[in-house]
C-alpha cells in the first residue's frame, strides 16, 4: 500500500487538512494517508524537524512525506521536492530540510515549477500533484530544477565545558515532559565516571540520577531520562514538568559534573 504522510502546523479546526486529503485521495485513489502532526506551533520550523526526523524513519521505503510548516509565502520561498533514502519529500526551501537532514544538500532535490499565484497558505493542488509524481516514481526532474540556494537553518546546539555541558528546552510534549538538546552520547562521552547535577534556575530540586522510565519515581515525583529520540527530559511522573516548575521553550539546562 501507498503511504503519504503529513505534518504541518494547520491544526485540525479549519477545512485545509481535509481539503489536501481529498485532493490527494482524488489524484491517487486508494492511498492511505498517515498524520504525523498538525499541532506544530505555528511557523516553528525547529519543533517541526524535531518531531518529523523522530517519525519519519519509522515508515517504509516509497512513502510520500509533506510538510505544511511556515506557509505564509512571500513570492520568494520555494517549494522542494526530494528523493533520499528511499523516501520522497515535499516542503518549503526555508530551512527545515537542513535541520532534517544536515547542512549538506539532497543530491536529488528540485524546485517544483508552479504557475504561482499568491495565495495567504500553501497551493493544495500542487502538493497533491507533486505528491503523486513522487508515488509514481517518476523522474523527480520532470518537476523542476535544482535550486539555486539551498537554505540552511542553524539548531540549537549544547555549549560544552569541562565540568558542564549548557543546553536549552527545545520541546515540550502534551504531557508537558521537557525535552532539551542534551543527546545521550554526549552526554555519556562527558560523564567520564563523575557524579553530575541537573540544574535550571527554575529547578530548586536537585536531578543527580537517570532513570529509564517514568514510574521509577512515586507520583509526583521528579525524573530526568533520556527519551526514544536519546535526548534529556525532565518529567514528572503523572504530571507537568513544564507547569510545575516553569519551564518553557529556550529555558537554560545545565548538567553540572563533580
Amino acid at each position: 500500500m501507498q503511504l503519504i504522510t503529513l505534518t504541518t502546523d494547520w491544526g485540525t479546526r479549519d477545512y485545509h487538512v481535509g481539503a489536501l486529503k481529498g485532493l490527494l485521495h482524488s489524484v491517487y485513489p486508494g492511498i492511505a494517508i498517515v498524520d504525523i502532526s498538525h499541532q506544530i506551533a505555528s511557523h516553528n520550523i525547529q519543533q517541526a524537524a524535531y518531531i518529523f526526523r523522530n517519525a519519519y524513519t519509522r515508515f517504509p521505503e516509497n512513502t510520500v512525506h509533506i510538510i505544511g510548516v511556515n506557509g505564509y509565502l512571500n513570492g520568494k520561498t520555494e517549494l522542494l521536492a526530494i528523493r533520499k533514502d528511499g523516501h520522497g519529500f515535499i516542503g518549503m526551501n526555508d530551512g527545515f530540510f537542513s535541520l532534517v537532514f544536515g547542512e549538506h544538500p539532497p543530491s536529488n532535490m528540485v524546485t517544483v515549477k508552479t504557475d504561482f499565484i499568491p495565495k495567504p497558505g500553501f497551493d493544495l493542488e500542487t502538493l497533491a500533484s507533486t505528491a503523486a509524481h513522487l508515488l509514481e516514481g517518476q523522474n523527480i526532474f520532470e518537476l523542476g530544477n535544482r535550486p539555486e540556494k539551498y537554505e540552511l537553518r542553524l539548531d540549537f546546539k549544547p555549549v560544552i565545558e569541562e565540568e558542564v555541558i549548557r543546553g536549552v528546552v527545545i520541546y515540550i510534549d502534551e504531557f508537558g515532559n521537557v525535552v532539551t538538546n542534551i543527546h545521550k552520547q554526549l552526554f555519556e562521552d562527558q560523564l567520564k565516571g563523575r557524579k553530575f547535577e541537573i540544574v535550571t534556575r527554575k529547578l530548586t530540586n536537585s536531578l543527580d540520577e537517570i532513570r529509564h522510565r517514568y514510574h521509577e519515581v512515586e507520583p509526583g515525583g521528579m525524573v530526568a531520562l533520556f527519551n526514544d529520540a536519546g535526548l534529556l527530559e525532565i518529567s514528572i511522573n503523572q504530571g507537568s514538568a513544564s507547569k510545575l516548575l516553569g519551564l518553557k521553550l529556550n529555558d537554560n539546562i545545565r548538567v553540572e559534573f563533580k
